[in-house]
């Protein structure tokens, strides 16, 4: 054998590849080719003659190892199809051009095209893997995506140590995904071979963060400090929602729920437990929605809605009121991205930016002032920490000092605490914030490089979530998930909401929702009337949790909790 240095990390390791490719690729072709004609028979774009037998799509691997090893590329993936193909009840079907143009779309970002091309397919389940170095080792992974509302894919990993065993990896990776997707178990093996078994099955992380925060909310339990005492959720709504907000539009003493979709804003009631459609503004198509937040700056008595988005690379924004009967805009398509910013007992401002951290170095983050002619105008940019983008933060006292401290999500989605001199106080350990929605468009992203996605982040509600004079912090907590190697894809398994509060030098859990299986799109609280100790929590929630719409159509729902502080 010849040993290999390679570089990984900017850290020298070695890998062990034996001088046999030949032997292997030929005893690759040879049992694939068997396999396949025993097992797989359907064409990519026909129907089994039985209906009953699930569809799987198997894509290409992604090699990443040295050596003449591309072969394994639609050698594992058939093999994998093979083999579950033999063991369950399901009709794989064959790689080709269709499967090719698949991988390429996807791996790319163009995930219009990759939408279009499985749902003509008519599967199921897409399965796609990878293999790549792991330290002297190798690492085979799968996913295995449903064509189910709600469920979240399932990962599957395998090490060992020479590539001679990436046939019994992907053969034992076969069983694992029979049982768990499948319902087909491997047969019981004798002690001797339990005991002689060289791999690892993945995900113990995974399996730590599910037993975590599997069960019941915390901290919201029934005669608690804070009781969780109703819950409604609204019928299904066909739009992918790209955010929610709440508040009293029109100043009539009664709050209005603002959903933003991809074409369009819609203003609900809500009342006795119904939502209740009351507007609807349609918006451009070709722009990609991000935010929908509200203040009334300009003193009316009508609440602005301000709607950030872009077009291709470029911000564009409007602002638009409701006075209860129609919507009237004040402005459209200015080149900001714009939010407002509120917390109890401070005056709400409008907060722009222009190009966003690290292009061009560039992230300033200005105050902006509205003007009858030209709409916004910047102003002076916002004391922040550098590197984040106008998504990111909040800016509120949440230790009852009297300054403000800077609470924000870096970009490893970790949540961040600093003083109002900039001094990093705390850093989570767990991520917060995470979204798929992103700036740009689904074809040019966001500009700053062609393989990197600029996400943005729920947000963080600041408001006295206990009732005791001080602010805390309510923000997302949706379980990212990504595939390493497919740079664009992520997803979510399942999410929660929780609340947050400033205690010892460092944010503590009040109490967290349960989790759900679909992905929180948004979220606001409303405070309770005068008199009251009830919150309303209203969240936005997807069926799907992807970056894209894998199967179907988009799909989504409106929460409404109701909260007691005890």
């Amino acid at each position: 054998m010849n040993v290999i240095p390679l570089q990984k990390n900017n850290l020298a390791f070695q890998t062990v590849i034996p001088q046999r490719t030949s032997t292997l690729r030929s005893m690759f072709v040879t049992l694939c080719t068997l396999l396949i004609l025993a097992t797989v028979s359907t064409p990519v774009h026909a129907k089994t003659a039985e209906p009953a037998k699930p569809q799987v799509v198997f894509l290409p691997f992604t090699v990443e190892i040295p050596g003449s090893y591309a072969y394994l590329r639609n050698g594992l993936a058939s093999m994998l199809a093979s083999r579950l193909a033999s063991r369950t009840n399901i009709a794989a079907m064959p790689q080709g051009a269709s499967t090719e143009q698949m991988a390429k779309a996807l791996k790319s970002g163009e995930y219009g095209a990759f939408s279009q091309q499985l749902r003509q397919s008519g599967a199921d389940y897409l399965i796609m893997g990878s293999l790549t170095p792991k330290g002297e080792q190798f690492e085979l992974t799968s996913y295995v995506f449903a064509n189910a509302a709600g469920q979240a894919p399932k990962k599957f990993q395998k090490d060992f140590v020479v590539i001679d065993n990436a046939m019994t990896a992907i053969d034992e990776m076969a069983w694992d995904i029979s049982g768990a997707v499948f319902g087909k178990e491997k047969p019981e093996a004798s002690p001797q071979a339990k005991g002689s078994s060289a791999f690892q099955t993945a995900h113990p992380e995974l399996a730590y963060r599910q037993g975590r925060f599997a069960g019941t909310a915390s901290g919201l339990e029934v005669g608690g400090r804070f009781e969780l005492t109703g819950s409604t959720r609204s019928k299904n709504i066909p739009s992918e929602v790209m955010d929610i907000n709440a508040g009293d539009l029109n100043g009539d003493g009664i709050d209005e729920i603002v959903l933003l979709t991809n074409s369009a804003l819609i203003i609900y009631g809500y009342n006795e437990g119904q939502f209740k459609m009351l507007a609807t503004v349609d918006l451009p198509k070709h722009l990609r929605y991000m935010s929908a937040t509200m203040a009334d700056l300009n003193k009316n008595g009508f609440q602005e809605i301000y709607i950030s988005g872009s077009n291709g690379n470029n911000p564009d924004s409007s602002a638009l009121e409701w006075n209860g009967k129609k919507p009237t805009f004040l402005f459209q398509h200015v080149p900001y991205y714009l939010r407002t910013m509120t917390a109890p007992k401070e005056a709400p401002v409008l907060l722009g930016q222009t190009t966003l951290a690290g292009e061009l170095g560039a992230d300033s983050i200005s105050l902006m002032t509205l003007d009858p002619r030209r709409g916004v105008i910047m102003g002076k940019p916002l004391p922040l920490p550098k590197g984040f983008n106008i998504f990111d933060f909040a800016q509120a006292d949440i230790n009852g000092d009297g300054a403000k401290e800077t609470i924000a999500i870096n970009k490893h989605n970790k949540m961040q605490v600093f003083d109002a001199a900039g001094t990093l106080l705390w850093t989570s350990a767990e991520q917060f914030g995470a979204t798929n929605n992103f700036f740009g468009t689904l074809t040019s992203d966001s500009g700053l490089d062609k393989n990197e996605t600029v996400y943005t982040r729920t947000r963080m509600v600041i408001s006295d979530l206990d009732l005791d004079g001080v602010n805390e912090v309510l923000v997302g907590k949706n379980r990212l998930e990504t595939v390493k190697f497919m740079p664009n894809l992520r997803y979510f398994d399942g999410s929660s909401i929780a609340a947050l509060k400033w205690e010892k030098g460092a944010m503590t859990t009040l109490w967290e929702t349960k989790k759900k299986p679909g992905f929180t799109v948004n979220y606001q609280i409303l405070p309770p009337k005068k008199g009251d100790r009830q919150f309303q929590l209203l969240f936005a929630e997807g069926e799907t949790s992807y970056p894209f719409v894998f199967w179907g159509s988009p799909s989504s729902f409106i929460n409404s909790y109701s909260i007691r502080v005890n």
